[in-house]
């Protein structure tokens, strides 16, 4: 899958030590997972749940996103199934090496993931954001998300924005 500036891929075993690079940064992790960094054998658990995912045509995985000039990993990004207050929902996310944020590699990765659901035959998508993490709401409403509600999600307080992908990739 390709954007202008990005190509995303499915992760193989090869790329693990990046995964657990970003995974185990104290400010990709700051507003993830309670803000705690991930053990080697978290990490391990959450980069094989991905190749689960990638048996379910109902959602991406986490891919990995590298840059097209040089092919430089610069994160990972997916469309991924969620519980949230009971209801499965299908979440766009993104993590970003910090040397990469506020370039726009986000927005572009979750725009072309967002027009992915959209042509998989999806119409609602959610995003499911940390409440001060300021940039990624900022990155959300950029690409049509609008705030929906604040909620606990994995016993974290998160706020919820969402979209109807018809109302955005229309004709």
């Amino acid at each position: 899958m390709e954007s202008e500036r990005l190509r995303m891929r499915p992760f193989s075993q090869e790329d693990f030590d990046f995964y657990k690079e970003l995974v185990q940064n104290e400010l990709v992790m700051q507003y993830i997972n309670g803000g705690v960094s991930l053990d080697e054998t978290e990490a391990r658990l959450w980069f094989d749940q991905q190749f689960e995912r990638y048996e379910d045509d109902r959602q991406t995985g986490f891919l990995l996103i590298e840059k097209k000039e040089d092919e430089e990993p610069i994160g990972f990004a997916g469309l991924i199934l969620q519980e949230v207050d009971g209801v499965e929902e299908l979440e766009v996310g993104y993590w970003l090496k910090p040397k990469h944020w506020k370039v726009g590699y986000g927005r572009e990765a979750a725009k072309r993931l967002m027009r992915e659901a959209f042509e998989r035959g999806n119409d609602r998508l959610i995003s499911i954001i940390h409440p001060e993490n300021h940039s990624s709401q900022k990155v959300a409403r950029a690409n049509g998300l609008g705030w929906e509600k604040e909620t606990v999600f994995k016993g974290i307080p998160v706020v919820v924005y969402s979209c109807r992908l018809t109302r955005l990739f229309r004709g």
